[in-house]
């Protein structure tokens, strides 16, 4: 099997839970998936299958985006309610346009440092197992790409806890739960994530997907599996006869001029009359080579599929 299968993931189990699950069904195919969710969390986890889990670097590079819940003047050593939470004395309140104010700054490429309770690797560590043991830790920050933030909700009502909810759509690698503390600092307060949802990851929306419960067997994975190129809109992709394809299989290198068909981009996905993807190809300009006009290169295959 070679494909990929959009899972709904609910809170509770590890996105290793899920992916241990459909092996389980599926051995002896490799199963992976394309991008963590915390046990807190629930939505888009998308499982790579077969051959696929060699395109979880291509899967990463897709946007993402979350709803997420946070309860304001209170800290925790996860970021979130999974462990033990403190409320802050005299926090200050502060309104809907204040909070509005202060987004701008988390936009763009910033700055980020993640939880200590992560699954960052410190000294070959992960950074939950040191926090959980009580080591000490000095977390590295990151940057990480946020192109919208939005206020959905913002609650500060004297009787229940004061609360704020935000849809974020970002790149790989962003912690929601820093970035709900960040910005709760910004405005002199702070906060724990209380529940996050993954709503999208590229073109996968929540009703795009399959419930983990639905999966009892191997033929209701089969069913459910998509093309593995299907997700990589970001990818131009391309037909190849088959004798072009054999070339670059068997490792050539074959100049762009050869190959009209094939637009200039760093990657692209070649797909076999059939419908099949069969490779990611890279190109690489004369300039790298050091040779030849700048405005031609040569393909080179990064990644072949015999499925």
């Amino acid at each position: 099997m070679f494909g990929l299968l959009p899972l709904y993931k609910p809170s509770g189990p590890t996105s290793r839970d899920c992916v241990n699950h459909v092996q389980r069904l599926m051995k002896p195919v490799k199963v992976g998936h394309a991008g963590t969710l915390d046990p807190i969390a629930s939505g888009v986890l998308l499982l790579l299958v077969g051959n696929a889990v060699r395109l979880t670097e291509e899967y990463h590079e897709l946007d993402k985006e979350y709803i997420g819940s946070f309860q304001l003047g209170r800290t925790s050593p996860s970021v979130d309610t999974e462990t033990t939470c403190s409320v802050l004395p005299n926090v200050p309140n502060f309104t809907r346009d204040d909070l509005n104010s202060v987004l701008p700054q988390f936009l763009g490429e910033i700055e980020q440092i993640p939880p200590a309770y992560s699954a960052v690797r410190i000294d070959g560590e992960r950074a939950y197992d040191l926090a959980r043991s009580g080591k000490p830790i000095e977390m590295p920050s990151r940057k990480v790409s946020i192109s919208c933030i939005e206020v959905l909700s913002l609650s500060l009502e004297t009787d229940s806890i004061p609360s704020m909810t935000l849809r974020i759509v970002c790149g790989t690698g962003t912690y929601i739960r820093s970035l709900g503390r960040d910005i709760a600092r910004a405005l002199g307060s702070d906060a724990v994530m209380n529940s996050l949802e993954r709503t999208r990851v590229g073109a996968f929306c929540s009703p795009a997907t399959i419930r983990m419960d639905a999966l009892k067997d191997r033929h209701d994975i089969a069913r459910a599996l998509i093309p593995p190129q299907w997700g990589l809109g970001q990818l131009p992709q391309v037909t190849l006869e088959e004798d072009v394809l054999n070339r670059f299989r068997m490792g050539q290198k074959l100049k762009s001029a050869c190959i009209p068909e094939l637009p200039i981009a760093s990657e692209v996905l070649a797909i076999d009359s059939s419908g099949r993807l069969r490779a990611v190809l890279r190109f690489v300009p004369h300039d790298s080579l050091e040779e030849g006009p700048r405005d031609s290169g040569v393909w080179r295959t990064e990644k072949f599929f015999n499925d």
